[in-house]
């Protein structure tokens, strides 16, 4: 199994995570995140930055092989938007979401979300833009050495 694969399987399981979660964009329409893998598509100079919200992007941070397992570690990044000042509890009720379906089923085919389950939203945040990230630790099984 390779990380790309972990990643490839986790947003499905984040979708429908979220698939009830329809937040306000900046047209007054309600809108289901967008899981990304990665990174979010270049701006392009005509298009709106906030057609992008919302979002919840997997982001590979990093992993390390010992004995017979991987440690894999994904940072979640949460992004909505909101005018009214209260894009954090969107951010919050995103959070909820996706642990309450984490915990109730943390280990899949063939990897294990491992706890702790770190969430955190700065501070600082540019309104009318929040954000919020998770952090994930999986434990994924190790490659196996053919022919010996």
């Amino acid at each position: 199994m390779t990380v790309y694969q972990v990643m490839d399987n986790l947003k499905s399981f984040i979708l429908d995570a979220v698939k009830e979660a329809h937040l306000t964009t900046k047209n007054n329409e309600g809108k289901i995140p967008s899981v990304i893998l990665g990174y979010l598509d270049p701006l392009d100079s005509e298009k709106d930055e906030q057609e992008d919200f919302p979002y919840i992007i997997i982001r590979y941070m990093d992993d390390q092989s010992e004995g017979d397992s991987s440690n894999l570690k994904l940072k979640l990044i949460f992004g909505v938007y909101s005018e009214d000042f209260l894009g954090w509890v969107d951010v919050l009720h995103l959070f909820e979401l996706v642990k309450i379906a984490i915990l109730k089923r943390p280990v899949f085919d063939f990897y294990t979300i491992d706890k702790p389950i770190k969430s955190s939203i700065p501070e600082e945040q540019p309104y009318p833009y929040f954000y919020g990230f998770m952090d994930l630790n999986l434990t994924i099984p190790q490659i196996q050495v053919e022919g010996v």
